[in-house]
């Protein structure tokens, strides 16, 4: 079921500014008249690949279901910058890129959202191991999936219960790669693997990458 239409109500309980942790084709050549045209294709990819990551975090996403916090409340701008600016700065000191972060929550704040937008094509990398059978892991307190979502890749995490129950994971992250950005979004909770999906979609819409 579509995100917008699901999203208020969907959490089972109130997050408020948790810790943010993330997860070239050729052209034929060509002469003549024909190469300045290609040459203004170049110029816009190289544009394009220039642009600060923080200018491609949306301002909203999914028409307003999902705002910044200082739109919610004004008194929050000062503690929505600071956790922003540590997220953003941590990760490009540890991945030695250009890197932005935007928290966002839905107005009524059930929901809580952080998108990350890097340079760089971001491969493998898995926060509890590599997955093993949910019937083996049926006496954890938690199970976890790896699986693809239309363009995305994505991690969810269950509560057993909710998993045997096949309610919505606590924990999402879904991440995709596209024209040399590599854009994260971590949500919690009680969103599922294809609202999450989604919002990567309309980030990655939103920044002109696909």
């Amino acid at each position: 079921m579509p995100l917008r239409s699901t999203i208020i109500g969907a959490a089972s309980g109130v997050v408020l500014l948790a810790g943010v942790v993330g997860f070239a084709v050729g052209l034929p050549e060509v002469t003549g008249d024909e190469a300045e045209p290609a040459a203004e294709t170049e110029d816009q990819a190289a544009d394009a690949s220039s642009t600060p990551a923080a200018e491609l975090i949306p301002e909203s996403l999914l028409g307003g279901a999902l705002v910044r916090y200082p739109e919610i409340d004004p008194q929050m701008q000062s503690v929505s910058d600071e956790v922003e600016q540590f997220g953003g700065d941590k990760l490009a000191d540890v991945f030695d890129t250009d890197v932005a972060v935007g928290i966002y929550a839905t107005p009524d704040l059930q929901v809580q959202v952080a998108v990350t937008v890097y340079n760089g094509e971001s491969g493998l990398f898995l926060q509890k191991g590599p997955p093993v059978p949910p019937n083996l892991a049926a006496s954890q307190q938690t199970i976890s999936d790896i699986v693809r979502q239309g363009d995305s890749v994505c991690i969810a995490q269950w509560e057993a219960q909710a998993f045997e129950q096949e309610g919505p994971p606590f924990q999402t992250q879904c991440q995709r790669v596209v024209d040399g950005r590599t854009v994260n979004v971590y949500a919690t909770p009680g969103l599922t693997i294809e609202q999450t999906a989604e919002l990567v979609d309309d980030v990655v819409s939103q920044a002109g990458l696909d």
